[in-house]
């Protein structure tokens, strides 16, 4: 009886690589030098890890969807700034078909807008747009709140600090992803504590906006521990079990980094619809194209 083992676990590791199409290869590369009881056995075994792999593992375009949605939130590309479909298809080293799909769903959704013969470029917010998002993020999580308050319990509220606690901890080590990140679990933490399912639809809907734009401008007058300190308030006054209060602090807090968007507007003309898109996005194409070389598995 042949140990197939060694295979079977060089195997697995490509198939975790989640690049299916490479892992095809391979496997016929196997089976070309392979006997063929082992071919068999190793095309089974596979067979079967990749049916539980498939329920888990995000299509190519989803992948790169969420590299574009990192890129759009993270400042790795710019207002304006053009996807160029054939670069980073080159870059991931895949075809354009997936690319051209994950393009086409985040300009459905409105975060990628499409220039006829020029391509999609990142969206551009004006100060309205501003207005309408923060506004809209207001209500939101103010309702949350009162929501989430009279059905929090102690381990609620511990989670919550622990997450401004990992804020502050990031900060202080100048892990500006990693600070990033947590400041979206908690805002999302508490409308999931509201129980509300439509609450956090609403909530989801609006934060890759809020994010594209806080990553747009330079917020040079909050430093990385002063933007994780920021949200102690908050955390503080659910904890009284004040919901009044509670919302205020949420409301201090949102429209402090509200007015901050509007005035790096207003100073760099970014809301200004007559710069184009090539002046707006060149300056910050070679960092998105960087960003995204290692991006995808395998």
């Amino acid at each position: 009886m042949i140990d197939c083992a060694g295979d079977f676990y060089n195997l697995s590791t490509v198939f975790q690589t989640e690049n299916f199409v490479r892992a095809r290869f391979w496997l016929s590369a196997r089976g070309d030098l392979g006997t063929a009881g082992k071919v068999r056995s190793v095309a089974l075994s596979a067979k079967i890890f990749a049916a539980q792999r498939l329920t888990e593992t995000p299509s190519l375009s989803d992948q790169v969807r969420n590299i574009l949605l990192e890129s759009l939130t993270s400042g790795h590309l710019r207002p304006g700034g053009r996807i160029n479909e054939a670069e980073l298809a080159r870059v991931l080293g895949i075809s354009r078909n997936p690319i051209r799909e994950a393009v086409s769903g985040l300009a459905q959704r409105g975060f990628l807008v499409s220039a006829p013969r020029r391509g999609h470029f990142m969206r551009r917010f004006s100060p309205r747009d501003v207005n309408d998002v923060f506004s809209f993020r207001i209500c939101v999580e103010s309702f949350a709140i009162r929501q989430a308050l009279p059905l929090m319990t102690q381990d609620d509220h511990k989670g919550m600090r622990n997450i401004v606690d990992r804020m502050i901890a990031a900060a202080q080590a100048g892990r500006l992803t990693d600070l990033r990140l947590q400041d979206i679990a908690l805002h999302r933490r508490i409308c999931e504590l509201s129980r509300n399912r439509q609450t956090l639809h609403a909530h989801e809907g609006i934060d890759t906006e809020v994010q594209m734009l806080i990553a747009s401008v330079d917020l040079a007058h909050e430093t990385p521990i002063e933007a994780a300190l920021a949200h102690m308030p908050i955390v503080e006054a659910i904890a009284t079990g004040d919901v009044a209060g509670s919302i205020d602090a949420m409301e201090h807090h949102l429209k402090t980094t509200w007015a901050r968007v509007l005035k790096v507007y207003d100073e760099a003309g970014l809301g200004d619809d007559r710069t184009s898109h090539r002046s707006a996005g060149s300056a910050k194409s070679s960092d998105f194209l960087r960003h995204t070389s290692d991006a995808l598995p395998g």
